[in-house]
């Protein structure tokens, strides 16, 4: 995944006779592709061309960025890249080459060839999991969002990890007022995994058995719906949950479901 930045339109070192007209690249990068607000930091790697007056006096410099924040270039030497957008670094050598008398018309292009310091990864059952670069102030819910979204078996939390925090934050996508919520703002380095949702098994007298996916606050009753209901045979007022080792006789309808839980709809007394 590439971004690039085209400043200038020409290049004409001291003394030439006829100036460069420069074309204007142009990549098609999808929609993943950020925005000019990306924020370079160290070891993100970039690729700087300098333009000269014909095809054969373009530099280009791929490199990494030093945990100094700098890079070095032809011409300049070191180079502070720390905290610029690729668009601020190309403007900031245009300037520096044109102040320092090496062109007089300087065409610079940055790309930005590998996202490391201020990226965000978002992985499990989302629409497309991957490393994103915080290009802008994104919230859990946007990082999500940007990565396709849950996908319909995943869980409908997240899970989110955070460098030096030894606790993994499980943020519901509801919730957006909580400590850790929604629209908590993410930061580099942190990871958001969607699971696969829980699931509860109903079995018994009802028209469709099988497993279900759970879902923050589902009650019993709202399982019996997706499991079709019971049969003609079958009671919703004897209704057994077996969960963690303990069986759960007469279970509510309105009561709450865990995850892993087994629900026997028993048959109806004649």
């Amino acid at each position: 995944m590439r971004f690039r930045v085209l400043i200038a339109a020409a290049a004409l070192p001291l003394g030439a006779n006829a100036p460069y007209q420069a074309s204007s690249p142009t990549d098609v990068i999808g929609s993943m592709q950020p925005d000019d607000g990306y924020r370079l930091g160290a070891n993100d790697e970039i690729e700087v061309t300098i333009f000269g007056a014909s095809l054969q006096q373009n530099q280009v410099v791929r490199t990494r960025i030093k945990e100094d924040g700098t890079i070095t270039l032809p011409f300049l030497g070191a180079v502070q890249a720390r905290d610029r957008t690729a668009r601020q670094l190309a403007e900031q050598i245009t300037n520096e080459l044109r102040s320092g008398g090496y062109f007089t018309r300087p065409s610079v292009n940055v790309d930005v060839t590998q996202y490391v310091s201020n990226v965000v990864t978002v992985f499990g059952l989302v629409g497309t999991p991957g490393i994103y670069p915080l290009d802008r102030p994104l919230t859990v819910g946007m990082a999500v969002a940007r990565a396709g979204g849950g996908r319909p078996d995943g869980a409908d939390y997240v899970v989110l990890s955070r460098r030096r925090d030894p606790i993994e934050h499980h943020i519901a996508f509801s919730d957006l007022t909580g400590e850790w919520s929604a629209a908590t703002m993410v930061e580099a380095g942190d990871t958001l995994y969607v699971p696969v949702a829980p699931v509860v098994f109903v079995y018994g007298q009802v028209n469709g058995p099988g497993s279900f996916a759970v879902r923050s606050g589902m009650t019993v009753r709202q399982v019996l719906a997706r499991a079709g209901g019971p049969t003609l045979a079958g009671t919703q007022n004897n209704i057994t949950i077996y969960r963690a080792g303990q069986k759960l006789k007469k279970a509510e309808l309105d009561s709450p479901v865990q995850p892993d839980d087994t629900i026997y709809i028993h048959e109806r007394l004649l």
